[in-house]
């Protein structure tokens, strides 16, 4: 069996769940522990929306094609906004999983390896864009972001002796600049993962957005 790459005298995160749950000496990495395990899910709520979006998408895809092989083009038009809109939830998704991915890595760090509690700030500002953003979208994962919020801030809470106004400064940043990335990531994962529409279904949607 391989050894952990942090080497042996390290615990790794099923050792450090086993040990905090026998005592009752660490509630602040107790709450951290839920908070993670929630993100975890969320993301694996967010894997199946993905993979179900992908497949329809396929579908609604292949009713555009097949309505132009038809030549009916308002029915091609009406699939094609389907399409466009079922992208949009997708492009969203996809923002909301790097940042939680991020958010999971930042919180296994922390388990692992222990830290001051100013750590989970940037965390708790990044769940709370993707809260935003899942609330409308998927209502399961937005329940789980809020659980492990409220595990975050009640541990913050508990060690709020080392938080100060300063430590807030740049936070939002931090938080924004993940999103960023995100939504490049996102959009090249679009790109990747779903076929590009006809032109002329494009530009005739984009055209009828423009009109009064």
């Amino acid at each position: 069996m391989s050894t952990p790459w942090f080497g042996n005298n390290q615990q790794t995160i099923g050792d450090k769940i086993k040990s905090l749950f026998k005592n009752d000496r660490e509630p602040i990495e107790k709450k951290a522990i839920i908070a993670h395990y929630r993100v975890k899910t969320a993301l694996g709520r967010i894997n199946s929306y993905l993979s179900k979006i992908e497949q329809r998408d396929r579908e609604l895809f292949q009713n555009v094609v097949e309505s132009l092989v038809k030549r009916d083009e308002r029915k091609a038009k009406m699939y094609a906004k389907e399409v466009s809109e079922l992208r949009k939830v997708a492009k969203q998704l996809i923002t909301v999983q790097y940042a939680l991915e991020h958010a999971s890595l930042k919180l296994e760090t922390f388990l692992v390896f222990g830290g001051a509690m100013r750590e989970l700030q940037p965390i708790v500002s990044v769940m709370k864009e993707a809260v935003g953003i899942v609330r409308s979208l998927a209502p399961d994962v937005w329940i789980d972001l809020q659980v492990a919020l409220r595990e975050l801030e009640t541990s913050m809470n508990t060690g709020v002796a080392d938080i100060s106004a300063e430590i807030d400064v740049g936070l939002d940043n931090d938080a924004r600049k993940i999103f960023e990335e995100a939504k490049t990531v996102a959009e090249q994962k679009l790109k990747e993962h779903y076929a590009e529409l006809p032109k002329i279904l494009t530009e005739a949607e984009k055209s009828g957005e423009a009109s009064p």
